[in-house]
């Protein structure tokens, strides 16, 4: 099983390396929306799925990444190696600030989260003088390094592409460290683990901001990728979808908010060129998968090749 999955990773790196040789621009820059989305979605796991709280506010620091660069660069001419850090930091201090929701729980985290993520939306609609209201902010410029400008969809897509692999990397790394054990363990005793000493409200705020950072991460590839930023990247509209991508891939999986981010990208781009109310097929589909499929497709791949697993003797069950 181990070579099994070392050898399926291979060829996976492999395609990803080779996509752009094989792919045209419109399936590349579709291959582009579901890392970064998916990369938006793995923010939501990292809550959802470890400590059990279900963040709708996710496209707040998404969105004010996008700004902070468009804004900087557009308006105020400033080069892509300031644009960048400061949009990071934004997001950075944004998460820091809405990191208060950790205060409550279930359901009232949710509709604080909710509360939150109107009001940076709320800047984006009316602020007009700043963020120029409806229309948003265009003609962002091709990320440059010095000389070296990006403007090709192929070479964005390996930036793209090198990004997503460091933040999996080191989502991977955070999820099975002592800091990721803990988080899971809020999550199934609040109690207990405040028994055993745990600072429960430092370890949720912290795993907001990362949270919040990695949605930022997601925030200024999009603003390069798409060079135009408006008030749908706030929307609560964007908070579910990228929920809804983690449910429908399978929550507690690396690579289950990408599966169902190439999901719902699909579905975004294939089923409105046919009907207009595509919305509708997305909400279908999170009825199915809450009643039928609670633990995403992951969880239902794992429970079908269990049920056509090789099976063991009695004898070797009883023992």
């Amino acid at each position: 099983m181990a070579l099994r999955s070392w050898l399926l990773l291979f060829c996976v790196i492999i395609a990803a390396l080779s996509a752009p040789l094989f792919l045209g621009t419109f399936w590349l820059t579709l291959l582009m929306q579901i890392l970064i989305f998916g990369l938006l979605a793995l923010s939501v796991e990292l809550l959802l799925g470890n400590i059990g709280m279900f963040s709708i506010c996710q496209a707040a620091f998404f969105a004010v990444s996008a700004y902070t660069v468009a804004i900087l660069q557009v308006k105020y001419g400033q080069p892509t190696i300031v644009a960048v850090p400061a949009g990071f930091g934004a997001a950075v201090i944004l998460s820091l600030i809405y990191g208060i929701a950790v205060r409550t729980k279930g359901v009232y985290f949710m509709l604080v989260t909710i509360a939150l993520g109107h009001i940076l939306w709320g800047i984006t609609w009316t602020w007009v003088s700043f963020t120029n209201g409806e229309g948003g902010i265009t003609n962002v410029p091709a990320p440059a390094f010095g000389s070296l400008s990006i403007t090709s969809h192929s070479s964005y897509y390996y930036i793209v592409l090198a990004v997503v692999a460091l933040c999996m990397l080191g989502y991977r790394t955070l999820i099975r460290s002592p800091f990721g054990l803990t988080l899971r363990g809020i999550r199934e005793s609040e109690s207990r683990m405040r028994g055993l000493g745990y600072n429960i409200a430092a370890h949720k705020y912290t795993a907001f901001v990362i949270a919040g950072t990695l949605s930022g991460i997601a925030g200024l590839l999009y603003i390069y990728f798409n060079r135009l930023v408006s008030p749908a990247s706030a929307e609560f509209f964007l908070s579910m979808e990228v929920a809804l991508m983690v449910l429908v891939g399978g929550t507690g999986t690396i690579i289950g908010p990408f599966i169902g981010s190439a999901i719902m990208i699909g579905i975004r781009n294939y089923v409105s060129a046919y009907i207009d109310q595509w919305m509708i097929v997305m909400g279908v589909i999170f009825i199915i998968t809450m009643l039928w499929t609670p633990d995403g497709i992951l969880g239902l791949i794992r429970r079908l090749r269990g049920r056509t697993g090789p099976r063991t003797n009695t004898s070797e069950e009883g023992e």
